[in-house]
């Protein structure tokens, strides 16, 4: 059975999650909507970066909002003094989205250097059947329903003292952070099997296997490292971990501006246009002071005062295998993208054209993330 909410084939004992996409490329289908999105610069390229999209009309106090999986570069447009911007997105089950959006959409800046923009949605039949979850409005802030999977003890002591510990690891759980620890999250409503700890950046068996791009996998995956590093297979080492241990389920109601961006994928398969995947898409985490906590009232984590935003991404180049495991790693990477901050005067399409063959990323100064040495 396909399940369209989380982009997998549910199995009488396992998940597998589809990892390709496109395949049923239908946008005959109109919604209106909101995209939440940023306006990122590496050396060499400025794109506007699809947060999130919410399915919603106007006077909607609910919605449903979709995870984007990849997207394609931007396309933009300006005549006189209106701006177009356009892109499509791949969603769960092979499915393509079409957004567009202008500069007479633009509502509202946020605090993580994300803009909201009123937007129009083509795609297929049922879109709401292909939602990642469910989400509601908060004084104009999109705020989204997340889960935190851990023990029945655990999740007792959460829920009676209202406070979240924060982890001192990375996202691939092997080396521990300095100045930010995080609290983690998923959309993912319940971790049952082998592939949805994958999907969280764990393994029963301490390993996940990432794919070069322009190579056929060879099945099934040897057992020997230096093999699989041949046919362009990365065995990345992670968190080990057992479903057992993450039985409990919390649900929160979570400010979408407090999360951090996530980490991105540049593909250049051959003969086909460059895409950026985004890394672990159903993984969502919070940081701020790792000698704090954060605090949460019912079941809603709202900005406080020991919130933190890192404000880049990782950009790995999936051609090699240091691309691959740049995402996870976090540290060994010098290739990223720096998240414009963009005045309340403005929004990012009109920044983009007023800054037009400028040099927005060597002089910007950003915070890094620092680890621990061993």
């Amino acid at each position: 059975m396909i399940n369209k909410k989380y982009n997998r084939i549910q199995l009488e004992h396992d998940n597998a999650y589809i990892n390709h996409y496109g395949d049923q490329f239908d946008i005959s289908e109109y919604y209106e909507g909101y995209v939440k999105c940023k306006l990122i610069h590496s050396v060499s390229d400025s794109v506007v970066f699809p947060d999130l999209i919410i399915i919603s009309q106007e006077n909607d106090k609910k919605f449903n909002w979709i995870q984007p999986l990849t997207f394609l570069v931007n396309l933009l447009i300006r005549e006189e003094e209106k701006i177009y911007c356009g892109f499509f997105v791949d969603i769960s089950s092979g499915n393509t989205l079409k957004i567009e959006f202008s500069n007479t959409d633009f509502i509202i800046n946020f605090e993580d250097n994300s803009s909201l923009f009123k937007c129009k949605i083509f795609g297929p039949k049922n879109l709401e059947d292909f939602s990642t979850g469910m989400g509601e409005w908060i004084n104009q802030v999109p705020y989204i329903y997340l889960y935190h999977h851990t023990l029945p003890e655990y999740k007792n002591l959460i829920l009676s003292s209202s406070l979240l510990k924060l982890s001192k690891w990375n996202i691939q759980g092997t080396k521990e952070l300095k100045n930010i620890g995080y609290f983690y999250l998923t959309a993912l409503d319940k971790i049952s099997t082998p592939e949805d700890l994958k999907q969280i950046a764990m393994s029963s068996d301490g390993y996940i296997f990432l794919l070069l791009d322009n190579y056929s996998p060879q099945l099934p995956i040897s057992p020997k490292e230096k093999e699989n590093l041949k046919n362009g297979i990365l065995q990345l080492k992670v968190y080990r971990e057992n479903t057992a241990n993450r039985k409990s389920s919390i649900r929160f109601l979570v400010d979408s501006t407090i999360i951090s961006s996530k980490h991105l994928w540049k593909h250049s398969p051959q003969n086909q246009p460059v895409f950026y995947e985004l890394c672990m898409p159903y993984i969502f985490r919070i940081g701020g002071n790792p000698n704090k906590h954060f605090y949460f009232k019912n079941d809603r984590i709202e900005r406080q005062e020991n919130i933190k935003n890192f404000h880049y991404q990782v950009v790995g180049d999936a051609t090699k295998f240091t691309g691959l495991e740049a995402p996870y790693d976090e540290e060994n990477t010098e290739n990223i993208f720096k998240i414009e901050k963009i005045s309340d005067k403005e929004n990012i399409l009109e920044f983009w054209f007023s800054n037009a063959n400028s040099d927005l990323f060597n002089h910007k100064k950003i915070d890094l993330q620092s680890f621990n040495k061993k």
